[in-house]
């Protein structure tokens, strides 16, 4: 009897530490609600770095396969990096997998990472002339029966997705309403004729995103399209203190030019499904990590890079402190323990995301209820996100640094014309981390 006092003391005293820590709070990556992806690659230099990060946040996703494809700059025999160099990094990842697993559940085992790689379609530039375990796969998941969108990445061309779907079209054509309500496609650049050729004339109804100008935010030429202050955490002083040096074996063979960001520009199409509370997932033109969107022509379901500012890039470049800064977070989380390393806020609104308020009325904003897992004091900004809402002025918000605000709906705004509000919630941790909530208010008639 006195054992079991005992075992059940310790017991309690493990639970209360796990509840400190944090551990047990409900965390985004966590639940069976995260989003089911599809990753393809043509293992690039800028597709080997973005697997770097790819892989730190692998607990944000349901990852059903990951996909070695070509593109018109890289297959089989053509400056090529053969289809072995995911395994590699994976065997990196197993290295601390152990020690990233204490910040946050959900991260998979290397051996089910390994288990999720496949060949697609690589013989050639835009080869979809026959069946591939990674087209096979994709067919797969998307004539399942669970739940929710699947979104396919297309790292390099769009080959093994249309290989993918030009079987579906053949041999299961009762199924192209189904999947062309659960697939989305997010393109990086466009990388062979597959996509132009066949998906968009034969599978209209699917939502594709076209990161094809975009992208270049975080590609080879960064330094010309992001603007100082942003331009520091892309530099060498901040990637070696922060990634490169002291951060475990992935992060030492990011392929960095002369220590510096090298490209990562495939890494928006993984950005746009980290749930960081923008609810960029929701519409194309809400905008997020991974770049915002409009509509490419009247009527069509595929969507372009937004321009803000007549900036394609400022979509992205606009929330690169905080993704810089998450991502020196993972890092540490590669070798540091859980107190020793900085999580990101938890961010809770009061009220609606929603809500319909009159032209002249005064609107209330909360996220008195937010906290941080490590007790670190928050810090608040609310603003207007202009280029998302449909209305076109400028509105006036009361306490905008505090977690109660108020904001007031213009006399001249039109019913059912929109405003788009963030509140950016970041912690005084090292580095600080953001998440953040939108509220998006429908204006209706006085």
């Amino acid at each position: 009897m006195k054992l079991c006092r005992i075992v059940s003391l310790v017991a309690l005293m493990l639970l209360v530490v796990a509840v400190l820590h944090g551990r047990l709070l409900a965390a985004e990556g966590a639940d069976a609600d995260r989003p089911r992806i599809i990753a393809t690659t043509d293992g690039e230099i800028d597709d080997r770095c973005s697997m770097v990060r790819f892989l730190l946040y692998t607990n944000e996703w349901d990852i059903e396969e990951i996909v070695i494809s070509s593109s018109k700059f890289h297959w089989e025999g053509h400056n090529w990096a053969g289809v072995k160099w995911i395994e590699g990094q994976i065997d990196l990842y197993a290295k601390f997998y152990d020690t990233l697993k204490q910040h946050a559940p959900g991260f998979p085992t290397p051996e089910q990472l390994k288990g999720k790689v496949s060949v697609g379609n690589i013989s050639n530039v835009g080869a979809m002339d026959r069946d591939t375990p990674g087209s096979d796969r994709i067919v797969e998941v998307l004539l399942d029966d669970k739940p929710g969108p699947v979104y396919l990445q297309a790292w390099g061309g769009t080959n093994t997705i249309a290989r993918a779907l030009k079987k579906i079209e053949l041999k299961h054509p009762d199924q192209k309403e189904k999947v062309s309500r659960k697939a989305v496609i997010f393109i990086i650049l466009d990388q062979d004729k597959t996509f132009r050729q066949y998906i968009e004339p034969n599978w209209p109804g699917i939502q594709v995103l076209g990161s094809f100008r975009q992208f270049g935010c975080i590609a080879y030429n960064w330094k010309k399209n992001i603007p100082m202050p942003q331009r520091a955490l892309f530099e060498k002083p901040w990637m070696e203190a922060n990634i490169l040096q002291g951060h475990g074996p992935l992060c030492a063979i990011y392929e960095a030019a002369n220590g510096a960001f090298r490209s990562e520009g495939d890494s928006p199409a993984f950005m746009h499904q980290i749930r960081v509370g923008l609810r960029s997932m929701e519409h194309p033109g809400y905008g997020g990590w991974g770049g915002r969107f409009v509509r490419e022509k009247p009527g069509s379901n595929t969507w372009r890079g937004a321009q803000e500012d007549g900036d394609v890039n400022k979509p992205i470049w606009r929330w690169a402190e905080a993704f810089q800064n998450d991502w020196a977070a993972r890092a540490d989380w590669c070798v540091k323990p859980y107190e020793q390393a900085n999580h990101p806020p938890a961010v809770k609104l009061a009220g609606s995301p929603d809500v319909k308020a009159a032209a002249g009325a005064t609107v209330p904003l909360s996220v008195a209820g937010s906290s941080d897992p490590d007790g670190d004091k928050l810090s608040f900004r609310w603003w207007q996100y202009k280029e998302p809402g449909t209305y076109g002025g400028t509105v006036k918000l009361q306490h905008a640094d505090a977690a109660v605000a108020t904001v007031a709906i213009p006399a001249d705004a039109k019913p059912a014309e929109t405003i788009h509000l963030i509140c950016e919630v970041t912690d005084a941790g090292s580095p600080p981390l953001t998440r953040y909530a939108r509220v998006i208010v429908e204006c209706g008639k006085k």
